[in-house]
Order: C-alpha cells, then structure tokens, then sequence
C-alpha cells in the first residue's frame, strides 16, 4: 500500500506523468496559437522544441514560460529560416504544377521527380532546422548548412522523422479535428529521434564535458 501511495501521490510518478501530459498539449497548443501569423511558424516551431525537450523531456522550467523565452529569443533568425524554406518549398511546387500542366514524356516526369525530391528535402531539412536553432548558438547560415548536413549524414533518422510526419499527417487528413491535439505528440516523438543527432554536435570542453 505504500508503494501505491509513492506512485498516486502528489509526488508520485502518476502525477508526474499527467503533469508532463497535460504540458505537452498545452505547448501544442502554444504553437498552434502562435503559428496563426503563418509568419511566425518558425519562431513557433523553435520555441516548442526548446520547451518540449527542456520542461517536459528534462524537467527543467516551466513550459509557458520556456516557450515565450525561446519564441521571443529566437523570433528573428527563426523567421528568417522559415521565410527561406518556405520560398523554395513554394518555388519547388510551383515549378511542378507548371511542368504537370506544361509538358509531357519522360524529360518532364525527370524534372517533376526531381523537385519533388527536393521539396521532401527541405521538408528534412526544416526537421532539423528548428531544432538546432533552438540548442545552438549560430547564425542563420550555419543553422541552414548543419540542417543540409544532418538531413544526408542521418539519413535512418531523417526517414523516420518523416515517417512520423506522415503517419500524423494522415491521421489529421482523416480526421482534421486531431490538429489541435498532435503538434505537442509530434515534436515530442521527434524529439527522440532528434536528441541523439543534437547530442552529438553539442560543443564540448577540453576534458570532455558539454558546455
């Protein structure tokens, strides 16, 4: 009975968990309401990486408060990033309908095929962008290459952060009401996966330990 106690008390692991539940929707919820500006996806994005693998993975701070530090520490060169991944995204779209309405044989089918490929790389890349943005102290176009970088050198990881987007994206398309409940489930999967590439990266001391 005592044990029972420990887990269902206030400090028990129970509560725990639903405390970490209950903050992972609410930063979804963040996002969601600071991503309406369409602008702002980046910053956004940013700052739910940040809390989620600070409050809720690390049990360091609280959530809102870590959301709104990150999203106004990181607003501009989030921006910035988001603005260039979304242009070319666009772009890579864009050049796609034309070609689909344009052309034909396979000279058109290559070239279709080939900025499709870059659009779901720039997906990967935006995977990592964010992310890194959030744990690195670096300018935009070192965030932009190391995103390059991380997108090819991992490449398993890279799929499963698809595969993940995917996999929730379909569940939104068959049931648009779950929008509002899976941004803060994503981020948080992906989050498994995007540690241990971060980690790897984190500058170290001269004996060895992060800074």
């Amino acid at each position: 009975m005592k044990k029972e106690r420990n887990i269902f008390g206030f400090g028990g692991s129970f509560v725990s968990m639903c405390d970490k539940v209950f903050d992972v929707m609410v930063l979804g919820f963040l996002w969601i309401l600071c991503s309406l500006p369409v602008l702002t996806i980046g910053a956004s994005s940013t700052a739910l990486y940040y809390a989620m693998v600070k409050c809720v993975k690390n049990n360091d701070g609280y959530a809102v408060k870590e959301f709104f530090h990150s999203f106004k520490m990181n607003l501009m060169p989030a921006t910035i990033i988001w603005v260039i991944l979304a242009a070319a995204t666009l772009a890579m779209h864009l050049n796609i309908g034309i070609l689909m309405k344009e052309t034909s044989g396979y000279v058109g089918l290559f070239f279709i095929c080939v900025y499709a490929v870059v659009s779901v790389y720039l997906l990967i890349m935006a995977c990592y962008a964010f992310p890194a943005l959030s744990r690195f102290d670096m300018s935009v176009g070192w965030i932009l290459k190391i995103s390059m970088y991380m997108g090819v050198r991992y490449l398993l990881t890279s799929l499963a952060l698809l595969t993940v987007l995917a996999c929730f994206g379909i569940f939104i398309w068959k049931i648009p009401m779950l929008m509002f409940l899976v941004p803060g489930p994503v981020v948080f999967l992906m989050s498994e996966f995007l540690e241990r590439v971060l980690k790897k990266h984190e500058p170290k001391t001269e004996g060895g330990i992060t800074e």
